[in-house]
Formats: structure tokens, sequence, C-alpha cells
């Protein structure tokens, strides 16, 4: 098993700063560029959400265990995610409705130090 993690600050572009970080992770452990893109789509969608609803630095973990990579995304704000149903009159709210529909599987645990979203994706061979 093999894991990198860093800290991002509660600023916009740390989204594309995670983005950044995780590929060269997973690049650095062998994986595809189609399977780097679709945990960077997710990677993006969790970033930002900690960066809009707590404001606070985001600790960013990847890991890769066999085929099967796992991000966590960390943050000190309160509050537990919501998935909300999807509401097509709305430009936003739609990031874990996307990691629900394209992670193999995704949850978050919450306690009075914070909050953190993790998804999982398996690579297929």
């Amino acid at each position: 098993m093999d894991e990198l993690s860093t800290v991002f600050p509660s600023i916009a572009p740390s989204a594309a700063n995670a983005r950044r970080f995780v590929a060269a992770s997973l690049r650095r452990w062998g994986c595809s560029d189609d399977f780097i893109e679709l945990v960077l789509l997710l990677t993006s969608e969790l970033v930002t959400n900690a960066y809009r609803h707590a404001g606070t630095d985001t600790h960013v973990s990847v890991r890769l265990d066999g085929d099967c990579a796992r991000i966590e995304v960390r943050d000190v704000g309160s509050g537990e995610p919501e998935l909300r149903p999807l509401d097509t009159d709305r430009v936003d709210g739609r990031g874990l409705q996307i990691v629900d529909a394209l992670a193999d599987r995704w949850g978050y645990h919450s306690n009075p130090s914070g909050t953190a979203v993790w998804f999982e994706l398996v690579r297929q061979p």
C-alpha cells in the first residue's frame, strides 16, 4: 500500500492544487490517464465542498492499495455532508451526487475535530 498526504489552505486555487497533487501521486504509482481523470473529477468535488462549506485548511490523502485508490478530504469544519436530491434548477449542489454516481464506494465520518469525506475507485484491468 502506498499513501501520500498534504494540506491545502482554504482558498479557491486549492482544488486545482489538490488535483495536481493527486495526479502526480497516481502517476508515480503507474495508474492510467483515464483512471486518473476520474479520480481527479471526484477529488475536485470534495475539495471544493470543503473550501465552500468548512472554510478551513483541507487535508488531502491519496492511497493506492492494490487496484483500489482511496482519496480522503478532511477539514476541521463542523457539520456533515448532505447528499441532496438532484435539483435540475440549481447550478450547484451536485458534488456529492457526482461522487455517489461514479465512485465504487464513498462515505464520511465526523467528530468534534472535523469531517472527513472519502471515496474509493477500483482500477479496471
